[in-house]
């Protein structure tokens, strides 16, 4: 067999291995054997470059896909959270207190800011002037329908 037919071959097997690794339920060894892979093989392809960069990725996306799972389901779980700390039980309302206080990802995304809306520049005194007819307005009957939290 020429040498380009065994890389291919080989590049083939390592594929294949590792299609195995991240997409089965068969541990290591087992993979091994229904791939006919050595543990010698198998540690002398852990330091090819192309192999060790196949696996590395494969890891990543499996993160980012469980990552973006996560951030699909995270604001029915803050809800259903919220709901548990009025638990007629103490612990069941405690623990999802301290749920909530560590709800938090570890490494938040970085926020984009070219694609903020532009913000309005306000001086003080405008500022002061809009609050002072806002509070003018809910003084006077019917006057205003915001009602304070």
């Amino acid at each position: 067999m020429s040498k380009e037919k065994n890389l291919k071959r080989t590049l083939e097997r390592q594929l294949a291995l590792i299609a195995d690794f991240f997409g089965g339920d068969l541990s290591q060894g087992e993979i091994l054997t229904k791939h006919r892979v050595s543990e010698q093989s198998y540690r002398a392809w852990q330091h090819d470059p192309s192999f060790v960069e196949e696996v590395d990725n494969r890891i990543a996306s499996a993160y980012r896909e469980s990552a973006a799972l996560i951030a699909r389901f995270a604001t029915p779980a803050a809800v259903r959270l919220i709901e548990l700390t009025k638990s007629l039980k103490d612990e069941i309302a405690r623990r999802a207190c301290l749920d909530i206080i560590s709800l938090h990802p570890p490494n938040p995304p970085p926020v984009r800011r070219g694609a903020e809306e532009p913000t309005a520049k306000m001086s003080e005194a405008t500022a002061s002037k809009i609050l002072a007819a806002l509070a003018d307005a809910a003084d006077e009957p019917g006057g205003s329908d915001i009602t304070p939290g």
